[in-house]
């Protein structure tokens, strides 16, 4: 039952992650999440003996993460979460190569999620007397099995990763997920990463880790959704789902120490981009692309096939030694 269970929460959290964020192009965000400029650091030491449940989930406009645990018993944890929307908007200008115009564009805002967490935790049953009423002669006893859960979604990558404890006795070890988003700029490429770091040891319980890659979308690039929410495509999302990239699905049932490491990273490839002005590892100013050279650049000609040079030698008074002269000379003029 344990293992059927697992494997529908983590077909669940594929669909969840899948829904708007497999779509390439203009909707690549996470669902229903504005670009909202913020940072946030939590830090925590615990340790103690009782009932614990904790429900951390943090996003930004294109990635999240969820932390859910909860159990009884002698508990000794800490961890560390660090997130980030590091812009709102990322508006690029660049000269398109083939045409020679000026382009504008939106490349999407950055933002990142980090999280570590070390925890050595073991189950037993806890009763604990509520105030001197009827609860002080009859305590309530807490007999949670420990559960220990993990969901890392980076929605422009279509990237998802899981890892979930279920009905332990005892629970060990540590994890990190670190998770960003760089968008390109005019200039340079930008890069997408999502990876999860898992060390455990399992007691008389079960551990799931799956990895997700989907494939994107081909012919939609905004979601529709219906009145209830749900999302609806005619072949996009299925597509999605159907043929993933990449798709890890693991379980371990019993007495495990685990060990695994995730990471995809993708480069977001910056605009095509014209050389600068002059640019010195070609043809320089006579390589600028045109559809009509002379038209479009006449006017700057002359500074560059020494007309204007030659011109104003002539001119010049009193004679100018045109030995002296700076270059280019006639060895390294342009001629046509």
């Amino acid at each position: 039952m344990g293992h059927l269970t697992i494997r529908i929460g983590s077909a669940l959290i594929l669909l969840l992650a899948i829904i708007g964020s497999s779509l390439a192009g203009t909707w690549d965000y996470n669902p229903g999440q504005e670009a909202v400029k913020h940072r946030n650091d939590v830090t925590s030491d615990v340790t103690g003996t009782g009932y614990v449940m904790e429900y951390v989930k943090v996003n930004t406009n294109n990635l999240s993460m969820l932390e859910y645990n909860h159990g009884s018993g002698s508990m000794d944890f800490a961890d560390i979460l660090y997130d980030e929307q590091k812009t709102t908007s990322n508006t690029i200008y660049w000269i398109d190569y083939t045409t020679g115009a000026w382009t504008k564009g939106n490349a999407g805002p950055n933002s990142a999620i980090t999280y570590t967490r070390q925890y050595d935790n073991v189950q037993a049953p806890i009763a604990f007397a509520y105030g001197t009423g009827y609860y002080a002669a009859n305590p309530v006893i807490y007999n949670s099995l420990i559960k220990d859960k993990n969901v890392a979604n980076s929605y422009q990558e279509s990237a998802s990763m899981h890892r979930q404890v279920e009905y332990a006795r005892a629970l060990k070890g540590d994890i990190a997920i670190d998770i960003n988003c760089t968008a390109p700029t005019a200039t340079a490429s930008g890069k997408g990463s999502i990876s999860m770091k898992i060390d455990d040891e399992v007691t008389q319980g079960t551990l799931h880790v799956g990895e997700f890659l989907g494939m994107p979308m081909y012919k939609e690039n905004m979601p529709k959704y219906g009145a209830s929410g749900t999302y609806k495509s005619k072949n996009g999302y299925k597509q999605g789902i159907k043929d993933p990239i990449i798709m890890i699905d693991t379980d371990y049932i019993g007495d495990f120490s685990v060990q695994k490491t995730m990471k995809i990273d993708i480069v977001k490839y910056g605009p095509s981009w014209m050389e600068d002005w002059l640019p010195c590892c070609s043809g320089g100013f006579f390589d600028i692309p045109s559809y009509n050279f002379d038209k479009e650049r006449g006017s700057q000609k002359g500074i560059f096939d020494c007309t204007c040079r030659n011109e104003s030698i002539k001119t010049f008074k009193p004679a100018w030694n045109t030995s002296m002269a700076q270059f280019p000379t006639a060895k390294y003029q342009y001629k046509p």
